[in-house]
């Protein structure tokens, strides 16, 4: 993964240089951090389930850099019109899916005590802390909104959705909805971000 990071920062430049004229500076984001995507059968908590979990873990300064990729097995079936946005079929998980209990453990090793970097922070966390309730798991690392970020770096803008803002960064729209593609897009977009706004929060 040493190319994901060089991508992003390089990707990142172009982004914010397109968007608003100023020199990269990479120095505000963390040392190590990690940056989270989820696909969700929609949008409540409550009432709707993981299917996939996604991350990165960026080491800033080194070349090396770990992912985690889970599909999860819902209890439900998934709805055709989650499938026909995610890609992410019922015989997908029937044959490749764990249980939530295993991927959010698994998960929760992985992220270690790092601070989290997720596109839209509000969604995302609250599924990963319904789920790390209901398996008895805590969650209690500082996340950062790349969302946030994103309206007060580039105020004005017509779209903040996550693949338009990667769109002006020249990032391709392969992978879209699906965790670790929209982790790669949310990494640029919080690296541009972070170095337009000299915080990494």
């Amino acid at each position: 993964m040493a190319w994901l990071i060089v991508i992003a920062i390089i990707l990142a430049v172009v982004l914010f240089s397109r968007l608003r004229r100023k020199t990269a500076n990479l120095a505000s984001l963390p040392q190590r951090f990690v940056v989270l995507d989820l696909e969700t059968t929609g949008r409540d908590p409550a009432q709707h389930e993981i299917i996939e979990i996604g991350a990165i873990r960026v080491n800033r300064d080194s070349d090396i850099h770990d992912t985690f990729s889970a599909l999860v097995k819902p209890i439900r079936r998934i709805p055709k019109r989650i499938t026909e946005i995610t890609g992410i079929s019922q015989d997908m998980v029937d044959s490749e899916g764990e249980p939530l209990e295993k991927a959010i453990g698994e998960f929760t090793i992985f992220i270690e005590n790092l601070p989290l970097v997720t596109f839209n922070a509000e969604f995302d966390m609250a599924f990963l802390q319904d789920a790390a309730k209901r398996h008895n798991l805590v969650i209690g690392n500082p996340v950062s909104c790349a969302l946030k970020m994103a309206r007060r770096a580039w105020p004005g803008r017509k779209s903040y959705k996550l693949k338009d803002l990667a769109k002006d960064g020249g990032l391709s729209d392969e992978g879209t909805h699906r965790a670790l593609g929209d982790c790669k897009r949310a990494l640029i977009v919080y690296s541009a971000a972070a170095s337009i706004l000299r915080v990494a929060k």
